[in-house]
């Protein structure tokens, strides 16, 4: 998970991802993002996940950069990361 948080970082790509572990690694270990999207959603279906990020990203395309977002089905979240390098 870190050489993937690592590899994303140089390559200046958000993650898109189920796991809380990335939380940790952002906040708590203070490991360095460009982004990071995580789904909170129970239902595993790709489209339903696709549809939402389709519509997050033309609804609220500058707040995905420099955020920690959290879609669950009723709530959305957006974090701002701090300046971590």
């Amino acid at each position: 998970m870190h050489l993937l948080l690592k590899l994303a970082y140089d390559e200046n790509r958000i993650i898109i991802t189920n796991d809380k572990d990335f939380g940790e690694l952002n906040f708590l270990q203070r490991k360095p993002s460009v982004g990071i999207i995580l789904f909170r959603i129970h239902d595993q279906n790709v489209r339903v996940k696709i549809t939402i990020l389709k519509n997050m990203l033309m609804k609220y395309p500058e707040k995905f950069n420099r955020h920690f977002v959290v879609i669950a089905r009723k709530r959305i979240r957006f974090i701002p990361m701090e300046k971590i390098a």
